[in-house]
């Protein structure tokens, strides 16, 4: 397959105070991304090609305190358009998940915990 535009997802801790964030990403076709901790203020990021024809996904296991879930931080058909200039930022909050929608430039909460 040839690999079209090389994309890039950043997981921006913003808990606020002292709290970390506990992540674990990887792709189910691709590669398992390790397991991280994200300090407050910080991001993970990484960069991965899509292949075209094929769904490209990763997922992570993220939790703060008691707090715990999997998100599906990219999905190809989901997000390839809505993700500007190939980079998805999200912004992890108490209340959930936050990602920059290009069209509305601006934050738009995606995931509740």
């Amino acid at each position: 397959y040839p690999t079209v535009n090389g994309f890039e997802v950043f997981l921006i801790n913003d808990l606020g105070g002292n709290t970390n964030l506990a992540v674990h990403c990887f792709s189910p076709q691709v590669k398992d991304l390790g397991s991280r901790v994200i300090l407050p203020g910080d991001d993970f990021h990484w960069e991965f090609g899509i292949n075209i024809g094929t769904t490209a996904e990763y997922e992570c296991d993220m939790g703060y305190g008691n707090k715990q879930k999997r998100f599906l931080v990219f999905a190809e058909r989901r997000d390839a358009l809505r993700c500007g200039n190939q980079k998805c930022y999200w912004r992890v909050d108490r209340d959930g998940l936050y990602l920059y929608i290009k069209e509305v430039d601006d934050y738009q909460k995606q995931f509740s915990w």
